[in-house]
């Protein structure tokens, strides 16, 4: 299966699996913020489906991030960001893909792991697919256990205080972002085991 191919395949699933999560998502957002998180998330995503769908051979990586990241809130600009440092890394294989995307978050967001945020799930998944990348395991192996890593982390964020609005209720309360980009990951490793 070509590499624009899988693309695709795991954007309708990102779609559908956050079809699923939106009304769960806006729930937990709406618990310290406006409540669109699953909203926006969606949209972006939905927005990078379309754009990969017509995207020419060989850029529906790159067409996809940039229409992801035009969308609203932090979290779609911060795909759109990882997403496009993975697709100038295509050329270099998966494990160069995960640390550009890894860079790209680092670079994007002032937030660190314990602070309460997307990063809470992604740093350490994307930390762990490096690790199993590194060994020699194939891309699927790899997403399989940074879906997992990052679903147990987007629970434990419930137990951590926002440090940027100590004022918020929102302790015992998984993280928006945490919990989608656990969603968007779980997505991404099924169909990459599918067509493994």
């Amino acid at each position: 299966m070509q590499h624009d191919d899988i693309v695709r395949a795991a954007l309708e699933r990102i779609v559908a699996a956050l079809e699923e999560a939106r009304e769960e998502l806006d729930e937990l957002d709406a618990v310290a913020d406006d409540g669109n998180h699953g909203t926006h998330m969606l949209a972006g995503a939905s927005a990078a489906r379309d754009a990969a769908a017509s995207a020419p051979a060989g850029t529906a990586l790159a067409a996809a991030s940039q229409a992801w990241g035009a969308e609203e809130g932090s979290a779609n600009s911060l795909w759109g960001a990882m997403g496009a440092a993975a697709a100038a890394a295509l050329p270099a294989g998966p494990l160069a893909m995960v640390d550009a995307a890894l860079q790209a978050l680092e670079t994007s967001t002032d937030a660190s792991i314990g602070d309460k945020s997307i990063v809470d799930t992604l740093a350490p998944a994307l930390g762990d697919a490096h690790v199993h990348l590194r060994r020699g395991e194939p891309g699927a192996d790899a997403a399989a256990h940074a879906a997992g890593v990052a679903e147990e982390a987007a629970v434990e964020t419930a137990a951590i205080e926002d440090r940027f609005d100590a004022s918020t209720p929102d302790l015992g309360f998984p993280d928006p972002g945490a919990t989608s980009s656990a969603v968007i990951l779980a997505a991404i490793a099924d169909v990459l085991a599918e067509h493994s």
